[in-house]
């Protein structure tokens, strides 16, 4: 090798490293035991900060084997996204690897899928409660945001009003209701008073993970958000650390972008799952009526806020569905920062977990704890006391 070769060879190790400095990486152990948390093993996501990168990934990675399957400019998030497929017999760890060490500035990383974190429930506890423990008056709110979702499908009565796009990766009509429900919270629950929403489909049904989201899908909707002008995004879905959604959240942040995530339902013993596992997104857990934690919710130093999350009443044709999850508990915090003008257009969610802090009823260990976080979140002054 010369001289020069050598030189390269280093820039290149120094900017890759300057590159993941930047990632919040989890340990080694973390990244295996979720391996197989993929929507499709045989592709790889590679981002970019230039059209040119991209092109040269795509026409260097060819020689290499892999084949192209779609390019997508995302300019809010400030990227060029690439998907590829990736050789047969070849893994993802070596595939990373590889077209990293194409471009200095790229970023790689499987096609993870995240999934929602709700169920239906045969009967309810208390109905209609959520209000109620989060001391919101009646009437509700007004809104001072925008509410992005990132989500499955809408169905029925959820589509109107609203705004929607489409990135899944299936064109399948029928979906899980999982969106609905979610947009349903963000309509009926009486706390916003004509809310702004924009949907992005992104879960795909029938994916070897069940009903997914896809990194690449995730991204789009993301993207379509950003340039739609939302600022506060409501995800409700959970899954593996991944370098490429690590990227993207990054930059949406730096954008002033923030988001709501729920923290899983993996149960006691699990961690935090991402999107919410990222220090810059708003991590939600559940708890029901009488203020006891949801039974399924992971617990962690990353919990932010308490929401209503357990059998949640939803409006239907005929009566009422019960759901429960952390994906439920979620859309309540959404709606709360949403109402509080004080910081519903802050891009630091620390400055909005300072001002959530300020009005939350503290559950479990006084103070920050695993299980419930800060506490409870309840309706900001500046709503209650007009009521």
């Amino acid at each position: 090798m010369t001289h020069r070769s050598v030189l390269t060879a280093m820039l290149i190790l120094i900017l890759g490293a300057c590159n993941a400095a930047r990632l919040n990486l989890p340990p080694d152990a973390a990244v295996e035991a979720d391996a197989a948390q993929v929507v499709d093993e045989t592709e790889i996501v590679v981002v970019t900060h230039s059209a040119r990168e991209a092109r040269s990934v795509i026409r260097r990675s060819a020689t290499l084997g892999y084949s192209l399957i779609k390019t997508d400019q995302l300019p809010a998030l400030g990227l060029t996204m690439v998907t590829l497929q990736v050789p047969p017999r070849q893994d993802g760890a070596s595939a990373i690897r590889e077209l990293e060490a194409l471009e200095p500035g790229v970023t790689a990383g499987i096609n993870h899928g995240y999934t929602p974190q709700g169920k239906g429930d045969a009967s309810a506890l208390r109905d209609g409660y959520a209000a109620t423990v989060m001391e919101w008056p009646r009437g509700g709110c007004p809104s001072h945001a925008a509410i992005g979702v990132l989500d499955a499908r809408l169905t029925g009565p959820a589509r109107q009003s609203v705004t929607t796009a489409d990135f899944s990766r299936s064109d399948e009509v029928e979906a899980t209701l999982h969106g609905t429900q979610v947009v349903t919270i963000l309509q009926t629950s009486g706390m916003l008073r004509s809310p702004r929403i924009f949907h992005a489909d992104v879960v795909s049904p029938g994916t070897r993970l069940g009903d997914a989201a896809s990194v690449d899908a995730l991204l789009r909707g993301m993207d379509w958000l950003m340039q739609n002008k939302v600022r506060l995004i409501n995800v409700s879905l959970a899954g593996p650390y991944n370098k490429i959604l690590d990227r993207a959240i990054g930059n949406a942040a730096r954008a002033g972008v923030v988001i709501v995530a729920p923290v899983g339902n993996s149960g006691p013993g699990g961690p935090v799952r991402y999107p919410a596992a990222f220090a810059s997104t708003i991590a939600v857990t559940a708890i029901d009526a009488d203020h006891q934690i949801y039974r399924a919710a992971v617990r962690g130093n990353r919990v932010d806020f308490s929401a209503p999350g357990v059998d949640i009443a939803l409006p239907q044709p005929a009566g009422r569905a019960f759901v429960s999850g952390t994906s439920f508990a979620a859309p309540f915090v959404t709606m709360r920062i949403a109402a509080d003008p004080k910081i519903a257009g802050s891009p630091n969610p620390d400055q909005i977990r300072s001002g959530l802090s300020r009005n939350v009823r503290d559950l479990g260990a006084k103070g920050h704890d695993p299980v419930f976080g800060n506490g409870l979140v309840r309706a900001p002054d500046s709503c209650r006391n007009r009521a």
